[in-house]
């Protein structure tokens, strides 16, 4: 979800999605699973798109691409740091980008409830945090 929601935003404020590399994956994420029908109708409600999602694992190829990477939870900063030292520097949790320390749960498994509170939780950090995002992608 917060993949498409950033794009979203992205497309909402005019910016040119050439210049952005934005992309999803998990570090213990099962590969080419579609999105789940709560994250695709959440998603949708909101104005982005899940229906050609499908998901991808962490790799060292996929992460040589990008130069910020934000996560849910620490335990992803952590595994990634540790797997793949080389992208420390650049790995953050999204809460962070609003001047706070917080996890945001997977609402995998949840009610659609679950899903669009997490969805406008991803959506507020993009929106407040979208300046210091930028700042820090060009780096």
């Amino acid at each position: 979800m917060a993949e498409a929601l950033f794009i979203q935003y992205l497309k909402g404020n005019g910016d040119d999605l050439e210049k952005w590399n934005v992309a999803s994956a998990g570090c213990w994420a099962y590969p080419n699973l579609s999105a789940t029908p709560h994250a695709i109708q959440t998603t949708e409600k909101m104005g982005g798109d899940l229906n050609f999602h499908f998901s991808k694992a962490v790799s060292e190829n996929l992460l040589n691409d990008f130069n910020l990477i934000l996560c849910m939870e620490s335990d992803h900063t952590h595994f990634i740091k540790r797997n793949f030292p080389e992208t420390a520097d650049g790995v953050f949790l999204l809460s962070e980008m609003v001047g706070e320390v917080f996890e945001i749960h997977d609402p995998v498994g949840g009610t659609l409830e679950n899903y669009e509170q997490t969805a406008e939780k991803l959506n507020k950090i993009i929106r407040s945090g979208f300046k210091k995002i930028h700042n820090l992608s060009k780096k």
